[in-house]
């Protein structure tokens, strides 16, 4: 398998039920995977930033794993774009650290995926909500190869029974097999 590194832009991982299992089922799976919890790094939001563009550099295959906020990037993983992708490094002219290696983006949504369609609640499909990461992608010139996305993954503490808690793992368990057969298909 080649080197892969996953980046999760989770602001408060240990209260998600959804992303914590996406990254714990990927570990179980594939051990050789970094995964670097930004939250956990970096509580403070004070990047190591030659430490991250490292972890960049050496991978292959970047998996970036974030919730839907406010229709984009939660704020920690918005910061951490801002502040490790230096132009230079990440873009522009001598910006190739990035060239060619690919990527790939799993999220998830709180609100169900009917909600994400031109009539729906939303009134925007996940796909075009998320050009953010396709557009950065295209700037960094990196191979962007697919959205994983679920959506219906709310979880709120003394309002979501066990089965459905249950049932929600069990979908982020499936997010995670598909990112993993992605992965090994690269």
């Amino acid at each position: 398998m080649k080197n892969v590194v996953i980046i999760c832009g989770h602001p408060a991982l240990e209260n998600s039920v959804a992303n914590k299992t996406i990254l714990e089922e990927i570990a179980a799976q594939c051990p050789q995977i970094e995964i670097r919890k930004l939250c956990e790094l970096y509580p403070d939001y004070q990047f190591d930033i030659k430490a991250e563009q490292a972890a960049l550099e050496k991978a292959d295959v970047i998996i970036f794993q974030y919730p839907m906020h406010w229709y984009g990037l939660p704020g920690l993983f918005k910061l951490y774009i801002d502040k490790v992708m230096e132009h230079g490094w990440a873009y522009g002219s001598q910006g190739t650290a990035l060239e060619g290696k690919a990527l790939i983006a799993s999220l998830t949504m709180g609100a169900p995926d009917s909600a994400y369609s031109a009539g729906g609640v939303m009134g925007h499909t996940v796909e075009e909500f998320s050009y953010q990461i396709k557009n950065f992608a295209a700037m960094c010139k990196l191979d962007f190869k697919k959205l994983f996305f679920i959506g219906g993954m709310m979880c709120v503490p003394g309002v979501t029974t066990e089965a459905q808690k249950q049932a929600l793992i069990d979908k982020a368990k499936k997010q995670a097999d598909d990112i993993v057969a992605c992965v090994k298909s690269l």
